[in-house]
């Protein structure tokens, strides 16, 4: 019961996390000292230089402390990675000053937000390919969310990547995105969700999802969780059905979708509708607020599984 496929998410669900604590004591003077807390790690900034390199090693020294680090990356640069990122297992903010994350050979994912806080800034991510990462093999190919993770994505581009499932972001059950001022682009997806595809909880603000592509359904965006959109442009993508965005997908009625001053247009699908498809029979599982759907093939809404209230054709 997954956007990443019309039928089951079997092949990701190993990634699922569940962190456990023990503690165990021998003695009194254990017992006391594991009631006082450890003082916090100062939080840390990590000026990093323009190499594959120093970023590896600012952000395994980030996640190693308990505190908010912050890295700076050089101004401009282009981080030619020859492998996967270290995973974000801490919380970590990542100015990036317009520099670029992607690889100068071989096919993996860029970011992986494992159980982790990232927030990413100015930052260009391309060029990543999902089905060498060892986590969440197949979903996300320019970032992934998982394990009860969290993203922020401020002004910020994500584009030309490749997975399964979400060709430029992929957000699992339980994690959460948020982006704001921000392009989605020129991502394929060869199942769902060419931009973005969703389980859990994600936010889109003022941002453009443009010239994506999905084999199946929702070539900008692909969610069965909680998808807010808000003053953002889906235009020119291209999927099996729902080019635009698709709540549900074919064989998984859920999901919810707010829009609020959003345009969806000049999406193309193979089959209606190719603006925004709907298959969750729930009421108000979408809300459409000051948002035109208009110029979408075969139809905008028409044809999907579920009436979308306040779409014509």
């Amino acid at each position: 019961m997954f956007a990443r496929t019309s039928r089951t998410r079997a092949s990701l669900a190993g990634t699922s996390l569940v962190r456990t604590a023990q503690v165990s004591c021998a003695c009194i003077t254990a017992v006391l000292a594991a009631t006082v807390p450890a003082a916090p790690a100062a939080a840390a900034t990590f000026n990093v230089a323009c190499s594959e390199g120093a970023l590896v090693a600012a952000i395994n020294a980030a996640n190693g402390t308990t505190a908010s680090d912050t890295l700076n990356l050089s101004p401009h640069c282009t981080y030619a990675l020859t492998g996967e990122l270290p995973a974000i297992t801490s919380t970590i903010e990542i100015n990036g000053a317009n520099a670029t994350l992607g690889p100068s050979s071989g096919a993996f994912r860029i970011l992986t937000v494992n159980g982790g806080d990232l927030t990413l800034r100015s930052t260009v991510v391309e060029g990543g390919n999902a089905a060498g990462s060892p986590v969440a093999t197949g979903a996300g190919g320019g970032i992934v969310v998982t394990g009860n993770g969290a993203l922020t994505l401020t002004s910020s581009v994500v584009r030309s990547n490749l997975a399964n499932f979400g060709g430029g972001l992929s957000v699992f059950t339980g994690s959460r995105a948020v982006v704001r001022a921000s392009t989605i682009s020129d991502n394929t997806a060869n199942n769902n969700g060419g931009g973005i595809v969703s389980d859990g909880t994600v936010s889109v603000t003022a941002s453009r999802i443009t010239d994506n592509r999905a084999g199946n359904a929702g070539g900008g965006i692909a969610s069965i969780g909680t998808l807010t959109v808000t003053s953002t442009n889906i235009a020119d993508n291209d999927a099996g059905i729902g080019a635009g965005v698709a709540n549900g997908v074919p064989g998984i009625p859920q999901g919810t979708a707010a829009l609020t001053a959003t345009t969806i247009t000049g999406n193309t699908a193979t089959a209606a509708p190719g603006g925004l498809y709907n298959n969750n029979p729930a009421a108000g599982a979408v809300r459409l607020t000051a948002t035109r759907i208009t110029g979408n093939l075969p139809s905008n809404c028409t044809g999907s599984p579920v009436l979308v209230t306040g779409c014509a054709n």
